[in-house]
């Protein structure tokens, strides 16, 4: 298998550059995956209420497109979801901060933080929360682009195919779908090897937007979808 290559634009670095609209466009990618995870997150770890919580996610988001939020990640010390994690924990705390001292006028006050590291007693950890939600969305947004790929490229029964076999609670026989489609068991086979393989190489791309160094790249690939990157 030929190795991936690496050259793709990297989100995650881009939301460093000092062009604003560039990072407003890499913004919208990191955006589509950590909405969520980030949201979830805030619920959980922070006990934050849903409308608090999305007004949170919301400025911090808007601290990342001033540029201000993300600052010093280095790639070598912790994957960009970790660290973007700890991240909105520091956002958290500073928000808290600000409106503490507004009210005492001025200062910075001792913060309790037990609240904040507290978890559920039942259920997953904010931690497991996050990693799941974003997991969600990086295999949704991979699905989204992959049936995109397929339809502009007039591959519309590889789309169906895909469709079928992994947007279905119940995937059905290949033998039944070959009938129902008009088209025979060797195509139902091949045709959806194709439309998996499309869904590997645009899973691979995007998660090579959402890191920022070649290593990071090879441990996601391998932990997300248990891929081994060829160098």
């Amino acid at each position: 298998m030929a190795p991936f290559p690496l050259t793709i634009p990297s989100a995650v670095r881009g939301l460093a550059s000092s062009d604003r609209a560039r990072r407003e466009r890499c913004l919208q990618t990191i955006a589509q995956i950590y909405w969520t995870p980030i949201y979830t997150y805030l619920r959980l770890r922070h006990g934050k209420q849903p409308a608090e919580a999305e007004d949170i996610a919301q400025a911090f988001f808007a601290r990342v497109i001033e540029g201000s939020a993300l600052g010093g990640h280095d790639p070598e010390r912790a994957r960009f979801r970790t660290f973007l994690r700890t991240a909105v924990d520091h956002h958290v705390i500073d928000q808290h901060r600000r409106q503490v001292a507004a009210r005492r006028g001025g200062g910075l006050p001792k913060i309790d933080v037990a609240d904040c590291e507290a978890e559920l007693a039942t259920g997953p950890t904010p931690e497991d929360a996050f990693d799941r939600e974003w997991l969600a969305r990086v295999v949704a947004l991979a699905t989204q682009r992959t049936l995109d790929a397929l339809e502009r490229r007039d591959k519309r029964t590889h789309a169906e195919l895909f469709r079928r076999f992994h947007l279905a609670d119940d995937p059905p026989a290949y033998q039944q779908v070959a009938t129902e489609l008009g088209i025979s068991l060797a195509d139902v086979t091949n045709w959806l090897h194709v439309a998996r393989r499309e869904f590997r190489r645009v899973a691979l791309a995007l998660l090579r937007e959402l890191t920022s160094s070649a290593r990071e790249f090879e441990e996601e690939a391998l932990a997300v979808f248990g891929i081994r990157i060829e160098k």
